[in-house]
């Protein structure tokens, strides 16, 4: 896999746990905020790597200000 489309991928997964996230969590299929937050946390780093890489500064600042977000949201839950 050429390293273009592992970015894609990589892209495209974290775009997934963005939505699927919200989704779940938005819909009252998965009631637990932790689910919504660790999906956010992911799926944002994988599309802050992608858009960081191709130097598309816009979605790397949402990106990273979301994983951050979900990060204190984590460790605040579990602490």
């Amino acid at each position: 896999m050429n390293k273009s489309r592992l970015l894609d991928t990589i892209g495209w997964i974290g775009t997934a746990f963005i939505l699927i996230g919200y989704g779940l969590y938005t819909t009252g299929i998965v009631p637990d905020v932790i689910v919504y937050h660790a999906c956010n946390f992911v799926g944002s780093t994988g599309v802050a790597m992608v858009v960081w890489k191709r130097k598309v500064w816009q979605p790397v600042v949402i990106n990273v200000t979301f994983a951050i977000f979900a990060l204190i949201a984590l460790i605040r839950y579990f602490l």
